[in-house]
């Protein structure tokens, strides 16, 4: 039997194309709060204890070679892992396949797999020191 890699929804990302319309929808609908906010990918927080949504919005030139995972009317979910190359390796063993290998993209690696039924997820993996996405 396969050893579990346990990993956490840390993050739900949000393309679209009218920026600060959505920055208004989500702050003013459900009172979350900009706690990063990095030019072209703002990240809220939802509650205490709560996962973050950052909005994305469509041909960001910031995403680079993952840019083609930001469709306007499809949220991304990222999933917090500790180790991205076995979490990746499991995937692959179960069916899945790597769509974007690891990459460091600031304080995190990031990948992306689709599951055996073509659904696309992203791996985060913070770095050691203990920053985070």
């Amino acid at each position: 039997m396969a050893s579990a890699h346990p990993l956490n929804l840390v993050d739900v990302t949000v393309p679209q194309d009218a920026h600060d319309e959505a920055r208004r929808f989500y702050t003013q609908t459900f009172g979350w709060t900009v706690e990063v906010d990095i030019p072209g990918y703002p990240i809220m927080g939802t509650g205490e204890g709560g996962s973050q949504v950052g909005l994305m919005w469509e041909g960001n030139p910031q995403s680079g070679d993952l840019s083609k995972f930001w469709k306007t009317g499809k949220a991304v979910p990222f999933l917090g892992t500790e180790d991205i190359e076995a979490t990746l390796a499991e995937v692959e063993r179960q069916g899945g396949k790597v769509a974007a290998p690891a990459r460091q993209t600031g304080p995190v690696k990031v990948a992306v797999f689709e599951d055996p039924w073509g659904n696309e997820w992203f791996l985060c993996e913070s770095d050691k020191s203990g920053a985070s996405a």
